[in-house]
């Protein structure tokens, strides 16, 4: 059957009658009906969002869905500004946030505008902690759904923790799903109490963008404005020039039922415009797609406001763009190369620029304030891109004090340096005040350029940057190694060699520590609470095999580093069919060991809040080939306190969205050690499965949750039930119906009455745990070996689990042919039950709840808290 479908664009007359066009008899029968037309239609207006449709996201708050090839806008919708900020701070705490990824840029009158190395949801995600300036940080994160018609782009309804509010009915059934994520900073003196700053960051939650070189588009948007231009990457074709409500931060595609990023460049409007203009020649054209791989643009920071108050947006501009640097320090970027180049500057500027790469005040005034009357000024940025410079400067070498090799961003530095230097030679014969003079200025010189590495993560060989944080211990030297390796205190590590980074803005690096083999954990200089409290946990907890295993923890003046046991794979990569070193445990094993893990934790009245695959790991095989499962990553573990069997929510709901337990997000439930039952629940059924989730795909896993709709279907017949079974006691929406252990009752109903009501209670639809007759469904040689002694009723479930414990005891004295059928004791034992009657385990659980007030079983049952006393801390 040839279908021929229409573009969005079409009108609904048009769209019907090529609908209509379908040679086969059965398709024209088909379309006779009107409700099958209709579900026809949804289908190509499905197809046609997925396949043609780009989402753009502004600053103001606009969301557009946009023809990708045409640029059509074909609905929008209003929601709240990605940035909120106040207009007005307390002096010292000046804050300038980029509306597209959270980053935020300090503003200080010694080094000017310095990007942090943190973001808003990564500070939220670390809250509450503490800076070395007495600065307090606490945030909360906020999540919504977007329900949305994709056609008419009516929201239909939003989904929170507050409820469901429908806005507009639809009649269309494939709505799409937008999540959305609001992160809210605030910051406060310690001294004072005083608030020093504070601001809210929206995001749309998203796959990364695809590489540039994989997509078939190129887009370029304005900084200032909200010009959008798409070319073909191939021709290099403009396909539409847009504007916006205001300056792009996003841009998204359907990948599947989810957004995934779109890669796009922002250009200074000025640049942006010159070059639209000039792609009808070939080479400009070239030059425009090819911005990546040749040097022929230069980042600079553009500084704006809007209503909501300032913001700061990277942005590209040519070797001709005019770039302004606060008066007496040097431009990090080339400034214009003549005086006829194409911008404009305002006549009431308070500046004059000139190609000099200098700025004069016209009030004489030195200032170093952004005029809000001039938003539309770009200011070169002092602090681009951190991680780019930490590379090129791991290569730096020292002789004699002077930097000999040093990157592009501080080429202008070493010319005067060097300057410097020949003018102290000429000089030599001057007066010993001049020569004196000189030496100063260039040892002032060095202290900046050393200053200068230093903020970038990299300090020169044999020098030491002691750390202004608070710490039990004092900060080591970091060394820059001749191979390339850093090398702080007992710990070494390869900067190039990363193991894996986390959400916190930690890196995990392969390393060594006194000669062992370690993975190095860095952790950020806002986060040091956060170590502190990590290596505090991993300290008391480390004991059991199944939980990784601390080594120790360093510190320089940027970071603070912890050598953790090396591990070969996480369970997720064991689940994908990874290859793994040594001899590696069947999957029941390797959840048995985790589970235990968890258990451990949960003794030591530690609850770990962030279980998840990723956060299940495999060790290096031992001497003796053996791989074990161990519980890693501790930064969002909480310690009960004494007496206490609940916790506090005040930094937010801790955790992975996918696995996060649903009293996590629900401010009126109380929070326990059973949060990470769920999760493991979870895990369980997803190690189980091959990659499954109890609670569907990722773009509706985390409303599943808070509704409580599992899907367990991979888990079909009797040989899952028991894995079935306890996936589902184990992901229940209220805790207290999640279990806690196995039990084992044989000797609790041993002298119990027929009549009595645990007997009664373990009976009943007992015939269906033991199939009718358990005698016939064990092994001959078992058989034979328990008429020798006593008579059983096959139909008896006590008189299995009697069976079951006699075989157990005696074990030692059973014949070598019964021994070889049972199999060792106590794992190939269970399994030998189990798996012939795989109903036993938890039928006998559920009867045995009748005692779980009795001392022996209260282990293994989850008991509600009496005294109200037990209140979260």
């Amino acid at each position: 059957l040839a279908f021929d479908f229409v573009p969005a664009s079409a009108s609904a007359g048009s769209e019907s009658a090529n609908l209509r066009r379908f040679p086969h008899p059965l398709v024209k029968e088909f379309l006779a009906t009107p409700s099958s037309m209709h579900t026809l239609q949804n289908m190509v207006n499905q197809l046609s969002v997925q396949d043609s449709i780009l989402f753009v996201s502004t600053l103001s708050g606009s969301f557009y869905a946009v023809g990708k090839h045409t640029g059509r806008i074909h609905w929008s919708l209003k929601e709240d500004p990605v940035l909120r900020v106040p207009r007005d701070s307390v002096a010292g705490a000046p804050y300038l946030p980029d509306p597209k990824d959270g980053s935020l840029y300090w503003v200080n009158p010694r080094d000017g505008i310095v990007k942090q190395p943190y973001t808003i949801p990564e500070l939220v995600s670390a809250a509450p902690c503490r800076s070395s300036e007495g600065i307090l940080y606490t945030g909360t994160k906020r999540d919504v759904w977007l329900a949305v018609d994709p056609v008419s782009g009516v929201k239909v309804q939003t989904l929170s923790m507050e409820g469901t509010q429908k806005t507009c009915p639809s009649s269309s059934k494939n709505l799409l799903y937008f999540g959305r994520t609001e992160y809210s900073i605030v910051m406060f003196d310690s001294l004072t109490g005083e608030k020093r700053w504070n601001a809210t960051f929206m995001d749309y939650s998203s796959h990364i963008a695809p590489d540039p070189q994989d997509y078939d588009m190129r887009h370029f948007t304005a900084s200032s404005s909200g010009t959008a231009v798409t070319l073909d990457s191939r021709t290099g074709e403009v396909l539409w020039h847009r504007q916006f409500d205001s300056p792009v931060v996003a841009l998204y595609t359907l990948k599947g039922e989810l957004l995934q990023r779109a890669p796009f460049t922002s250009f200074a409007p000025e640049t942006l415009e010159h070059l639209t203009g000039q792609l009808s020649d070939v080479t400009w054209r070239n030059r425009f797609l090819e911005h990546g791989s040749k040097p022929t643009f230069y980042s600079t920071l553009y500084v704006g406001e809007f209503e909501q108050g300032s913001f700061a947006l990277t942005s590209l501009v040519d070797e001709s763009t005019v770039t302004i640097a606060p008066r007496g320090q040097m431009l990090m970027i080339e400034g214009p190369k003549e005086d006829n180049s194409y911008h404009e500057v305002p006549k009431q500027s308070q500046t004059v620029i000139s190609p000099a790469r200098q700025l004069a005040d016209k009030s004489g005034s030195s200032s170093h304030k952004i005029l809000p009357s001039h938003p539309h000024v770009p200011v070169p940025s002092t602090k681009m891109n951190q991680q780019e410079g930490a590379e090129r400067n791991s290569s730096l070498m020292t002789k004699e004090g002077l930097i000999a090799y040093i990157g592009e961003e501080y080429r202008f530095l070493v010319t005067v340096v060097l300057s410097l230097l020949t003018l102290a030679g000429a000089l030599f014969y001057f007066p010993r005040r001049a020569e004196y003079s000189m030496k100063m200025l260039l040892q002032k010189q060095l202290e900046e350029q050393q200053r200068q590495l230093q903020l970038g993560g990299i300090t020169p060989p044999n020098s030491s940057s002691n750390s202004s944080f608070t710490s039990e211990q004092q900060p080591a030297s970091s060394t820059v190694l001749l191979s390339g390796h850093m090398e702080i205190g007992k710990i070494t590590f390869n900067p190039k060699d990363v193991l894996g980074h986390g959400c916190e803005g930690t890196f995990v690096y392969r390393g060594t520590f006194e000669g062992r083999a370690v993975a190095v954990k860095r952790l950020l200089p806002e986060c040091f609470s956060f170590a502190d409290r990590e290596v505090e946990l991993l300290r008391e907890s480390d004991q059991h095999p199944n939980v990784i295993r601390y080594f120790c923890m360093e510190a320089d003046r940027q970071f603070r580093y912890i050598a953790l046991e090396l591990c070969a794979a996480t369970l997720s990569d064991f689940v994908a069919d990874k290859e793994m070193p040594g001899s590696v445990p069947d999957m029941i094993t390797i959840l048995h060991q985790a589970i235990s893990g968890i258990a451990h934790l949960h003794s030591l009245d530690i609850v770990h809040r962030d279980v998840k695959p990723q956060n299940v790991l495999l060790s290096m095989p031992d001497n003796k080939g053996q791989v074990r499962a161990m519980i890693s990553d501790f930064g969002l573990c909480k310690k009960l306190a004494a007496g206490r069997l609940s916790f506090s929510r005040r930094s937010g709901a801790a955790g992975t969205e996918g696995w996060i337990a649903p009293e996590m997000l629900d401010e009126e439930s109380r929070t326990t050690c059973a949060v990470d039952i769920f999760s493991a629940g979870c895990v369980l059924y997803y190690a189980v499965t091959k990659g499954k989730h109890p609670f569907g795909d990722a773009l509706r896993r985390q409303a599943n949750i808070l509704s409580g709709d599992f899907y367990l279907e991979h888990l079909r017949g009797d040989d899952n039930v028991v894995c079935r079974e306890l996936v589902q006691s184990m992901i229940q929406f209220k805790p207290e119906e999640r279990p806690c252990a196995a039990t084992d009752v044989s000797d609790r109903i041993e002298k119990e009455d027929e009549n009595s009501p645990v007997v009664q209670n373990l009976e009943k639809n007992g015939l269906f745990v033991v199939k009718f007759d358990w005698r016939r469904n064990i092994t001959q040689e078992l058989q034979n070996d328990l008429r020798k002694f006593r008579t059983y009723k096959g139909h008896s479930v006590r008189d299995l689990l009697r069976a079951m414990r006699n075989k157990k005891h005696h074990y030692r004295e059973l014949p070598e042919e019964v021994k070889a059928s049972l199999g060792r004791v106590p794992d190939e034992f269970v399994q030998y039950f189990t798996s012939r009657f795989p109903r036993l385990l938890l039928h006998v659980y559920e009867a045995m709840e009748i005692c779980k007030q009795e001392t022996v079983f209260k282990q293994y049952y989850h008991l509600p808290e009496v005294s109200p006393e037990s209140s979260a801390v």
